[in-house]
C-alpha cells in the first residue's frame, strides 16, 4: 500500500472539503471567538485565559485581543480569582451563551444534513474512523 500517495489524495480531498458548507460550519467553532464561547459553554461557564490559550493552541497574548473583543460584545466578564489575585477568571454571560448555542444550533443542522445525504452506514463509519484518528493520535503524543 503507498500511503505516500493516499496522503496526497488526502490532501486534495481535504482542500475541496473547505467548499462542503458543513465543513465550513464546524470549521467557525473551532476558530477564534466562537471556539472561546464553545469551550466556555462546554465547560461550567468559567475557565482561565491559560487554559483557553492552550486548548486552542494559540498564544496568551491572542488570546487577549479575542476576550477584548468578546467583552465588548458583553459575551464573557473577566474578574479576579479570589484565591490568587495573579489569575483572571473568565465567564460566558448569558448573552454569549445564547450566541454560541444559536451558533451551536446552525452547526449541528447543516453537518446533520451533511450525514444524511451520505447515508446512514457511510455516516456511522465516518464516525468510527474521526474517533480513531483522534484516539491513535493522542496515544502516539
Amino acid at each position: 500500500m503507498n500511503y505516500q500517495k493516499m496522503a496526497e489524495e488526502l490532501l486534495a480531498i481535504r482542500a475541496e472539503q473547505l467548499k462542503v458548507p458543513a465543513n465550513q460550519q464546524m470549521s467557525k467553532l473551532i476558530k477564534g471567538e466562537l471556539f472561546v464561547l464553545n469551550y466556555l459553554s462546554t465547560h461550567n461557564r468559567v475557565a482561565y485565559p491559560k487554559e483557553l490559550s492552550r486548548e486552542m493552541v494559540v498564544s496568551t497574548a491572542r488570546i487577549a485581543v479575542i476576550l477584548n473583543h468578546m467583552e465588548e460584545k458583553k459575551w464573557i466578564t473577566r474578574t479576579g480569582d479570589v484565591d490568587d489575585n495573579r489569575q483572571t477568571i473568565v465567564t460566558l454571560t448569558d448573552k454569549g451563551c445564547e450566541e454560541i448555542e444559536k451558533k451551536r444550533t446552525e452547526v449541528i443542522v447543516s453537518v446533520a444534513k451533511m450525514l444524511e445525504q451520505i447515508g446512514a452506514d457511510d455516516a456511522q463509519e465516518f464516525l468510527r474512523i474521526q474517533k480513531k484518528i483522534v484516539s491513535s493520535c493522542f496515544k502516539q503524543g
